[in-house]
């Protein structure tokens, strides 16, 4: 018989297209699965269990992908989909939902020469995230490489991806990040208090201002002035909206703003990173205490090496990017949630109190670690509302994934937000339900292996820990002190780069 797949690279026969307003969509634990069947006439191949058929079956590797160098005889077939459609719009959800119901939790798209392969189905999204440097490579196209630069992380592969990896791990672990906690709730506390003075203010803007902010002020150790930040805030906003730029070119204007806007922050951040102290009571030797662009500089110089001032520039960029637009979205989506329901923001306020009584009202480690129903609201609005919707990976060999053949070359899309939206996390409690992530006495449960809104694998955000923390810093400082009011009902925000500043407008009043 063939050799059979791993149960997180085979096809579902029973995937469910999802409904764009239903977030039940896959229901592959309850399926069962079938390897697909080699094609072509059976003359033509060879006798099963032969050397030569044995020689022809996918290798599979530790991390669940049939891997080869050439295509396989148990997987020959491309995944279904269209190749001449326009690839501009298809990041977009909506889009990406519509091709679900069409087409199933695997599908291509794209045109000859930019050829995707949309991956839902969540074994297969989990096998790919955790898959080695051998077998795939980030990729986020041209925008992201040219405008965060060769140096940044996220542009960084194999051994030099790993490098930085490990350098800036620490920067971000649990000590580093308490470390961070006074700046952050001494910054939240001041936003707060003005949008509670000016009336309706722009939510995203507000929030992508106040993570700027706290990753400027924290992340990088920078120390300057109003003005010239909110000038450093205009430029990377300029350059954000680059990195969507298609096709990327000076013909672009979009692209072209985001190059100048790029040149501009750089002219800004070097002398700062030049005269940034070590932050180890002046030894170069590395330290938690550091922030991350402090570490890069102190692992060079310990390993009798100077970090190349190109590369901690493309690093400054990428960190900026990394910690300041998702964990605005995800901040402007937790307030639209407790603005709209009432009865959640209650429960915070009510477990505020208690804390307060318990810890005093200093938001401190022990208040964040028992906020379990802060917790719980912070995750379910990260598994509704996915900070990142996509990831992309561009495949270095052959693969098979979920029965179909993924040339080398080729890009895959995977989908976390149809990984978070998996019927098995609370089927029968679906929509925003923060309830799903504690027991029945209200302690925190373990969370499911396919919550991932922060990636997986080799490129698990380091962030990760630093962005919930400021939800739940922002969490706890609204219910202490505010209530606040839309205008009209808004719809929740999808990831974007490309979004306005003012989509959402939101009204702050004292708590009385």
């Amino acid at each position: 018989m063939p050799q059979a797949a791993p149960s997180c690279c085979r096809r579902s026969q029973h995937w469910r297209p999802p409904s764009v307003c239903q977030s039940a969509a896959l229901t592959h634990r309850e399926s069962s699965f079938n390897h697909p069947t080699p094609s072509g006439p059976a003359s033509l191949r060879p006798p099963l269990g032969s050397a030569q058929e044995l020689s022809r079956r996918p290798k599979v590797y530790e991390h669940g992908l049939a891997c080869q160098s050439s295509i396989t005889a148990a997987a020959q077939s491309l995944p279904p989909g269209d190749l001449a459609e326009p690839t501009t719009a298809d990041m977009a959800v909506p889009s990406h939902v519509s091709r679900l119901q069409k087409y199933g939790p695997i599908y291509k798209r794209g045109t000859p020469g930019m050829e995707v392969v949309v991956v839902a189905e969540p074994d297969s999204v989990q096998a790919l995230l955790t898959a080695d440097y051998a077998s795939l490579a980030n990729d986020w196209g041209e925008g992201v490489s040219t405008l965060l630069g060769p140096g940044a992380i996220a542009n960084r592969q194999g051994d030099a991806h790993r490098a930085s990896k490990r350098t800036l791990t620490k920067g971000f672990s649990k000590e580093a990040t308490l470390a961070y906690l006074p700046g952050v709730v001494k910054l939240a506390a001041s936003f707060l208090s003005r949008w509670s003075s000016q009336g309706s203010v722009p939510l995203l803007g507000e929030m992508k201002c106040l993570t700027f902010d706290i990753s400027c002020s924290l992340i990088m150790g920078f120390d300057v002035e109003e003005k010239e930040r909110r000038k450093l805030r205009e430029d990377f906003t300029t350059l954000t909206f680059g990195l969507s730029a298609i096709p990327f070119n000076r013909s672009n204007p979009v692209a072209a703003a985001g190059l100048d806007a790029r040149a501009r922050l750089l002219e800004h951040i070097q002398p700062r990173l030049s005269s940034l102290p070590h932050g180890n009571n002046g030894s170069s030797k590395p330290s938690a205490k550091m922030t991350p662009i402090q570490r890069l500089n102190a692992v060079a110089e310990a390993e009798g090496e100077e970090m190349p001032m190109e590369e901690l520039l493309d690093q400054s960029i990428n960190l900026l990017m990394a910690s300041t637009e998702t964990t605005a979205f995800s901040m402007c989506n937790m307030m639209m949630e407790l603005e709209s329901r009432p009865h959640i923001a209650q429960k915070l306020a009510d477990e505020q109190r208690a804390l307060m009584d318990r810890h005093g009202t200093d938001i401190s480690e022990a208040v964040l670690e028992d906020m379990h129903y802060g917790e719980a609201v912070a995750c379910e609005v990260l598994r509704v509302h996915s900070p990142v919707p996509f990831v992309f990976r561009r495949a270095l060999i052959d693969l098979e994934v979920g029965g179909y053949t993924i040339p080398k070359g080729w890009i895959l899309q995977l989908s976390l937000h149809q990984q978070q939206l998996d019927s098995n996390m609370a089927p029968d409690q679906p929509g925003f339900y923060p309830e799903r992530w504690l027991d029945a006495s209200g302690d925190l449960i373990e969370q499911p292996r396919n919550f991932m809104p922060f990636g997986g694998g080799p490129r698990l955000c380091l962030g990760r820990m630093l962005a919930k923390m400021e939800m739940k810093v922002m969490m706890a400082l609204f219910v202490r002190g505010y209530t606040c009011k839309q205008p009209s009902q808004q719809q929740a925000l999808t990831a974007n780069v490309a979004a306005r500043d003012d989509v959402i407008q939101m009204s702050f009043t004292p708590r009385q």
